[in-house]
């Protein structure tokens, strides 16, 4: 079995006049960012995935912080479709059995959906964790997930 975390980029700041890649988080997205922050002190996650937008990247800098681990920024995250991110999965290194995904919407959703036939919805810096019915990570395939958990930042406050 592999664990896959699926967090979307927190609030971002729509005024700043940035092209969409470069938008900063807002007051709200750098709270709800250290709410997710304290969530996931201490898990095992071996290996953050990371868009290079500025939002996701300012997103996961506490989280990578306080997991200790690696995080890899990946230029295909940034717009990429679901079955997209599973293809970037199925490269992942069997070495790292907990990863965690850092990036948009509606990708997060869509790819939720894709691993575990249904998705709840997923409002701004929403983490899922899926148990995912695989050895390896090149096996990831369509509904070879089940959603344990989704947290919001509601939740977390």
């Amino acid at each position: 079995m592999r664990t896959l975390h699926l967090l979307r980029h927190a609030k971002s700041d729509w005024h700043t006049g940035r092209p969409d890649h470069e938008r900063p988080l807002n007051a709200r997205g750098e709270r709800s960012r250290a709410l997710v922050a304290g969530h996931v002190a201490g898990w095992p996650v071996d290996l953050v995935l990371c868009s290079t937008a500025v939002r996701a990247r300012s997103t996961a800098e506490p989280i990578v912080e306080v997991l200790g681990c690696p995080v890899e920024y990946l230029p295909a995250l940034y717009g990429a479709d679901a079955a997209e991110v599973l293809a970037l999965l199925a490269t992942v290194d069997d070495a790292h059995r907990e990863v965690l995904v850092v990036g948009h919407n509606p990708t997060m959703d869509d790819t939720t959906d894709l691993l575990c036939g249904d998705s709840p919805g997923f409002p701004t810096a929403a983490l899922a964790t899926i148990h995912l019915d695989v050895d390896h990570w090149a096996e990831i395939h369509p509904r070879s997930g089940a959603l344990v958990a989704l947290v919001t930042p509601a939740d977390l406050a």
